[in-house]
């Protein structure tokens, strides 16, 4: 069965062209529906070359799955399909979910005290910025590894965790106040892009106390948490510690892959 709707195709011959097949429907020998296709090649086959509008337009339905049958497609705010059970929607890929994976080697950090400078190990008793890390994974650029800083691309929950490790050395309780502790800390600042304790809007504090001195110790710590962060809001993880008296330095531990960060998006 062959339906010319415009009655535009040539009076013999088999031959048609792309816009005289745009208005055509035809059921061949095999059952194929063809509109705007007079060889269609599956059941009902729409993909005509001679009209740029070949959607096909679905509606809903009453019936259940079970009675419509497995395969039937319907539309009841998007597309659902039926397994002959259950109406089931149909999905689009998801969106890969972001994930920043990197490891410090260097004992490089952005110290507060005296300045803001970027130097090699850890002060006692200061704010010392994690900075020069290496990237292990980042799907997302929007952690910067030169500055240990990560820039929330969209608002969201994002689980941010680090660890680190000092070298062996002493802690020194003699003449001491309080008691000696380790601290990683994360910050969380504003959109503004401006870095001072002004535009601190958030802090999680992890701290491991000591209280006892020894000469070799290993000491470290490590600081999980789930951040609501809106676009443009920026986390930097931070170390403090005061295991000696004085504002002398440590390094970290370089050697033993214990200083990692990882940042994922809920």
């Amino acid at each position: 069965m062959h339906i010319d709707g415009t009655k535009d195709n040539p009076s013999t011959g088999t031959t048609f062209s792309s816009t005289q097949q745009a208005n055509d429907i035809i059921v061949d020998f095999n059952g194929n529906i063809g509109a705007g296709k007079i060889v269609p090649t599956t059941k009902l086959d729409v993909r005509g070359t001679g009209n740029t509008d070949n959607a096909i337009g679905f509606g809903n339905t009453t019936l259940s799955a079970s009675s419509a049958g497995e395969g039937a497609v319907r539309y009841n705010n998007g597309i659902e399909y039926s397994n002959g059970t259950s109406w089931i929607p149909f999905t689009t890929s998801a969106t890969p979910k972001l994930v920043i994976i990197a490891a410090k080697t260097t004992s490089n950090v952005k110290k507060t005290l005296p300045t803001n400078i970027n130097t090699s190990g850890l002060q006692n008793s200061g704010k010392n910025y994690l900075v020069d890390w290496t990237e292990k994974f980042d799907n997302s650029n929007a952690f910067d590894p030169a500055t240990g800083i990560f820039t929330a691309p969209k608002t969201g929950v994002y689980v941010a965790s680090y660890t680190f490790a000092l070298v062996s050395g002493p802690i020194n309780q003699s003449g001491a106040t309080n008691q000696k502790q380790i601290e990683a800390i994360w910050e969380m600042y504003d959109n503004t892009g401006l870095l001072s304790p002004l535009n601190i809007i958030n802090q999680v504090k992890c701290s491991n106390p000591f209280p006892a001195m020894g000469t070799n110790v290993d000491a470290g710590s490590n600081c999980t948490a789930s951040f609501y962060m809106t676009a443009g809001q920026r986390l930097m993880p931070y170390v403090w510690f005061n295991l000696f008296t004085g504002v002398g330095t440590r390094n970290l531990n370089v050697s033993g892959g214990y200083n990692n960060l990882t940042i994922a998006e809920q």
